[in-house]
């Protein structure tokens, strides 16, 4: 995943949230990726999210961990599906919105984590 639209995307998360915050960017987590000669073990970066109200079922502080390597998978999926979406990622990464940032984490997490980010960001919320 290039860096502008993990970023963006980061970005996104934190001025659009709306029950879920973003608690960590910087780290990295080792995964298990399985392919067809078998497991490797990589390093990648992680987003942590923690939920900052009861929702959905899951209560306040709830955190997940989301790596880069899904999020690569899902955004993949997800342009695949939209052709919307990869044209406007063509000219660059501030065209990403929030609504595309939903999709990706959702395909991300198999549908356990919804986002529900708000429309507009924070600061024209009020």
């Amino acid at each position: 995943m290039r860096r502008t639209i993990y970023l963006q995307m980061l970005y996104l998360i934190d001025m659009h949230k709306s029950w879920i915050a973003l608690d960590g960017s910087r780290s990295y987590a080792p995964r298990i990726i399985f392919k067809r000669s078998g497991a490797l073990l990589c390093t990648f970066r992680t987003i942590r999210l923690r939920a900052i109200y009861k929702h959905n079922g899951y209560e306040r502080g709830t955190k997940w961990s989301i790596s880069e390597y899904e999020l690569d998978r899902a955004l993949a999926v997800y342009r695949k599906r939209n052709s919307e979406v990869k044209a406007r990622l063509k000219k660059g990464a501030f065209y990403m919105e929030a609504k595309d940032v939903n999709a990706i984490v959702e395909l991300a997490t198999y549908g356990l984590l919804k986002l529900e980010l708000s429309e507009f960001p924070l600061y024209k919320q009020r």
